[in-house]
């Protein structure tokens, strides 16, 4: 599991997303169970004793590569959210920005599928709970779609329906684009993405 317990100056950082930034290209290029230690320090240009120095094992690299995707996800889609009202700027900044961000990061991507398909915490943690503080959750809490919904319905903006239930599909749509974006090169995310607003647009509006 990753500690934070050591303070790290600008330059270790700076060696630490260097090395995220390679592993996530190794594992993306070769796949998880090709992957090794060796093989990411090869592509920094270090030995595997400076990796193993700033993670100390693969599991906390792990979860450094994951709070990373947690982040710049957090940086790209937030702001475009924040920016926009009322609620349904809000929602369709939401879809956008989601799928904008998806579609401008295919290496993490590809990644994080490498992962997700073979990659084994030793100490028994789920996939979800991987390079995640409580920090870092509550900071993701504005990438939830249910407080627009929700404000879209109490400014009645928004018509009746089971919040819950429209987060869900909502959520289900704009990932549904990362296994198009991973299958198909040339897939138009952005009109995906158009498609998507203008889909949840009508379903969410006051029904006159």
């Amino acid at each position: 599991m990753r500690s934070d317990s050591k303070k790290v100056t600008f330059t270790q950082a700076a060696r630490r997303a260097q090395i995220v930034t390679a592993a996530i290209e190794v594992i993306a290029e070769i796949g998880w169970a090709q992957t090794s230690i060796r093989k990411i320090a090869d592509r920094v240009g270090v030995a595997m004793s400076a990796v193993l120095y700033h993670f100390g094992n693969k599991d906390n690299l792990v979860d450094a590569i994951i709070e990373e995707m947690y982040r710049s996800a957090l940086a790209a889609v937030s702001p475009e959210i924040q920016a926009e009202n009322p609620s349904a700027g809000k929602l369709a900044a939401y879809i956008r920005a989601n799928i904008a961000y998806f579609d401008s990061h295919r290496t993490q991507l590809a990644a994080l599928a490498q992962l997700g398909a073979g990659y084994q915490p030793t100490d028994g943690r789920r996939f979800d709970e991987l390079g995640m503080t409580d920090e870092l959750r509550e900071e993701l809490a504005v990438l939830d779609p249910t407080p627009i919904l929700v404000a879209g319905q109490q400014n009645r903006e928004f018509g009746e329906f089971a919040v819950g239930s429209m987060s869900m599909a909502l959520r289900g749509a704009v990932n549904a684009v990362v296994e198009k974006i991973l299958r198909e090169p040339d897939f138009d995310a952005r009109g995906y993405g158009n498609d998507l607003v203008d889909i949840f647009g009508r379903v969410v509006a006051v029904q006159r």
